[in-house]
């Protein structure tokens, strides 16, 4: 029997597209967005999202390494918060859990990306508790924070199920004892859930 659900984020129940951030720091510095990328989207990020960084720190870093001036908060904050779009589908799917199942977020995040997931659906409404890594200061695949959303979720991992799109974690997830499925396409969480035997009838 099912008593938990730990669900990713991006992926699952947000499109994200870093384009935006790209094109927003290209705009304003003239770099070009594939020489920004690795400077942006790499070590400097994971650091962001192991809470070792905050944003102020972050975007003073990335220009370190990339050579770039200081590119102003008022772009850069809006530049890195604002890429998110509900997977209306997918919410829909998972405010039909049935009663008595857990639902945990379980994500790789930093502070301001999440700052722009709350403008994007009602994550309080829809999940009992999120477990998020700059918080815990891990991140997927570490066993760590399994552990912390399992104790979050109050349940045994044989009794939990977990939904990522990212293939190298829901294997993780496996190894650690918990049921899991990736998350490849439109659909496949509401399918994944139904499986499970998780979903309320419309």
């Amino acid at each position: 029997m099912i008593r938990a659900l730990l669900v990713d984020l991006g992926g699952v129940l947000v499109r994200f597209d870093h384009g935006r951030t790209l094109r927003a720091l290209e705009a304003e510095t003239g770099v070009p967005a594939d020489e920004l990328r690795p400077h942006v989207f790499g070590r400097l990020e994971r650091e962001l999202d192991l809470g070792r960084l905050d944003a102020e720190g972050f975007f003073r870093a990335v220009e370190r390494s990339a050579g770039l001036p200081r590119v102003p908060d008022a772009i850069w904050v809006p530049a890195w918060r604002d890429i998110f779009e509900p997977d209306l589908s997918a919410l829909e799917a998972l405010g039909r859990v049935r009663r008595g199942v857990r639902k945990v977020l379980v994500s790789n995040t930093n502070a301001l990306h999440w700052e722009g997931v709350l403008r994007t659906f009602d994550v309080a409404g829809l999940v009992d508790d999120c477990v998020l890594s700059y918080r815990i200061g891990a991140a997927k695949p570490d066993r760590r924070l399994f552990d912390a959303a399992l104790e979050r979720a109050d349940a045994a991992p044989g009794a939990s199920l977990f939904a990522d799109d990212r293939p190298e974690y829901v294997a993780a997830a496996r190894a650690f004892g918990l049921s899991a499925f990736t998350v490849t396409g439109p659909g496949v969480f509401e399918r994944g859930l139904a499986r499970a035997g998780l979903l309320d009838p419309i």
